[in-house]
């Protein structure tokens, strides 16, 4: 009887070692899944305003960094902010293009970056493939007119605040269904107008006519000419000389790129 009263405490204990040791295994796990995202999120963060320039101070950065994190939180997406001296003889929509695969790639619901190159003072605003959808090149230029006022002034603080919280603004009328684009002429009222302007012209036109008393109405060709005032000889067309240029066809010559078929964006100077 006593051997067994043992063997049952004794297989109490272990039982209880047995979930003791899981618990502990889950919790270390746990505590490496949040410690691997934290340091993701950080390594992320850390990267989303780059400045090479030293044009923005140490808290200005973690300012911007701060606010592009909660607006890439909400929306799923990846914003980059970069600061460049000069592009090294490069164009600055293929840089912008090139550190927008390279640094803000893989995002679910697309990436943008806004690059601002200090030496030629130019500004490239660069979209994904999958940004492009929620935020068209007409929507970047309406974005860049928030914030160049601010650029072109020295304010650089400022304009990088004031296109996150554009990109925020276009990407949340996108995911709420509302049109980030220009609102356009409605057909019916287009072609209203037109019939308008015909029914007034053909009046004006009428009232014209009707007020000239020198006028009258001809029936015939003959009606414009007086009798025996022209007098035709020959019935036979003769032509002169014919001459004929022929003129290669040139195209059309390529303005600065836009992003092409996988992304798109715009950019100018300020």
């Amino acid at each position: 009887m006593l051997k067994k009263f043992f063997a049952f405490l004794t297989l109490i204990a272990l039982l209880n070692f047995s979930v003791a040791f899981a618990a502990q295994n889950n919790s270390n796990e746990d505590a490496e899944k949040n410690f691997v995202s934290e340091k993701s999120a950080q390594s992320s963060l850390s990267n989303s305003v780059v400045d090479t320039t030293n044009t923005l101070t140490a808290d200005e950065i973690k300012n911007l960094r701060n606010k592009i994190r909660r607006v890439e939180m909400a929306h799923n997406v990846k914003i980059g902010i970069e600061f460049l001296k000069n592009t090294h003889g490069q164009s600055v929509s293929d840089t912008a293009a090139s550190l927008l695969e390279k640094n803000f790639s893989g995002a679910p619901n697309g990436s943008i970056l806004l690059l601002i190159v200090m030496d030629t003072r130019k500004w490239q605003i660069a979209t994904d493939s999958v940004m492009i959808h929620a935020i068209s090149n007409k929507s970047t230029e309406r974005i860049a007119q928030e914030f160049l006022p601010h650029l072109s002034n020295g304010e650089y603080y400022t304009a990088c605040s004031d296109f996150i919280d554009s990109v925020d603004t276009y990407l949340t009328n996108y995911e709420n269904g509302t049109s980030n684009e220009e609102s356009e002429l409605d057909p019916l009222a287009l072609v209203g107008a037109v019939i308008l302007a015909i029914v007034i012209a053909i009046f004006f036109r009428s009232s014209l006519i009707s007020s000239m008393s020198n006028v009258a109405p001809a029936t015939s060709a003959k009606d414009y000419l007086n009798k025996n005032s022209v007098n035709i000889s020959q019935n036979r067309d003769t032509y002169l000389f014919t001459k004929v240029t022929r003129r290669r066809k040139g195209g059309r010559s390529g303005g600065g790129r836009s992003g092409g078929s996988s992304g798109g964006g715009s950019g100018g100077s300020f």
